[in-house]
């Protein structure tokens, strides 16, 4: 053993992203100390929420929140909704926001006086320090809903913390998952149908009057197994006018990281077919490159990417709409058959011929866009979070 390996067991230095502090190690002994004056949370009290808010929206720095925010304070009460990270907020996430916003908090859940509210939201539940302090505080619970995300309950843990808080909500909000939830963890006392708002809408397309000499293949939104299984399906057809790009820059929570092997893959198959995308896109690129999609496959186990899916169904091809691909018996699958909106089934892709995998009957694509389009509109969404905040 090197020196420098006795000295890094004696004492080391590192940093707690959760809690922005570090933490020292001393002979086993751990020390944690503040080193952020903006972001000291939990060791000083951070700013208190003021009495006259009715809704508190628990948000994390995943991709969705900046959006959210925009959308509740467009379109509802800044006076009445206001927003708290809890643990840790992104630099990235802060950057997004508009500046100046007076009811987006940093703050623990402590800060809040629960007799005032009305309802708690919790969007994506995927934080154990969040998970700890509602079941060492269970009177939050009484007023807490549920946003599901997806891999939140997917890939949710399976300890008597979180299993305790997730059955004892007061309610969840969800377009697909309320079976999911109800199989996993019991009937819910109250169930809200909502959905968020798109990160991308129509008029970030730039409208291109060439004609492409290929079908545009997209294969799921993230890097996982699911998309070698369907490279293989779709290497009947390498030999035709195609080109496929796969999402190698997102990793889906609770799924194995298999970028390496993707590309692999890709590349040996496909040659410069193969398109992976290894970089996050600005929303207007990425809404473009959407766009351009003819055919988009959701090969995954569950409910995933639907945002992806819907875009490309409604806008893709072209302007024209795409044929989206997704596995019968999820969630998203079935919902949008009883809504009419017609997704394909992915497992009749390795029996068909490439004319059959590309053909798109018309007054089927119609209705679909139609029905999709409607469904995308912020005016739906809004009608859908209005029931949510009902008293």
């Amino acid at each position: 053993m090197t020196l420098k390996n006795i000295l890094q067991k004696i004492f080391s230095v590192k940093n707690d992203l959760r809690t922005n502090h570090k933490v020292a190690t001393v002979l086993g002994i751990k020390i944690k100390f503040y080193y952020n004056k903006d972001r000291n949370y939990p060791f000083i009290k951070r700013m208190h929420v003021p009495d006259k808010y009715k809704y508190i929206h628990v948000m994390n720095n995943g991709i969705h929140s900046v959006n959210i925010i925009k959308f509740m304070n467009k379109y509802f009460d800044s006076n009445e909704h206001c927003f708290i990270f809890p643990f840790v907020m992104l630099s990235k996430t802060k950057s997004q926001l508009p500046p100046n916003l007076k009811n987006v908090f940093y703050t623990p859940l402590n800060n809040v006086d629960i007799h005032n509210i009305n309802k708690i939201i919790i969007h994506g539940l995927f934080d154990s320090l969040l998970i700890n302090f509602l079941y060492k505080n269970k009177q939050f619970l009484k007023k807490t809903y549920w946003f599901i995300w997806g891999g939140d309950l997917y890939a949710a843990k399976n300890t008597k913390a979180d299993n305790y808080v997730r059955k004892h909500l007061t309610g969840i909000i969800t377009a697909f998952d309320k079976e999911v939830y109800e199989k996993k963890y019991g009937k819910c006392k109250k169930f809200y149908y909502a959905t968020y708002p798109h990160d991308m809408t129509e008029d970030m397309i730039v409208k291109n009057n060439k004609d492409k000499n290929y079908i545009h293949i997209q294969v799921n939104n993230s890097a996982d197994e699911t998309t070698l299984e369907m490279l293989d399906i779709l290497s009947k057809f390498k030999n035709e006018p195609i080109k496929i790009s796969t999402i190698l820059s997102y990793k889906t929570v609770g799924q194995k990281d298999v970028q390496m092997q993707i590309m692999k893959k890709g590349y040996e198959t496909f040659k410069d077919k193969f398109n992976p995308i290894i970089e996050f896109m600005p929303k207007e690129k990425f809404a473009n490159h959407l766009a351009s999609v003819d055919i988009y496959i959701s090969n995954q186990n569950r409910q995933q990417g639907n945002g992806n899916a819907s875009f490309v169904c409604a806008f893709g091809g072209g302007g024209h709409g795409g044929k989206v691909f997704t596995k019968k018996g999820t969630s998203v699958y079935e919902e949008y058959n009883k809504l009419g909106i017609k997704y394909f089934d992915t497992d009749t892709i390795k029996n068909l011929s490439f004319d059959e995998f590309i053909a798109y009957d018309l007054q089927t694509k119609e209705k679909t866009i139609a029905l999709l389009k409607e469904r995308m509109k912020d005016e739906t969404k809004v009608r859908q979070w209005d029931k949510v905040f009902e008293n």
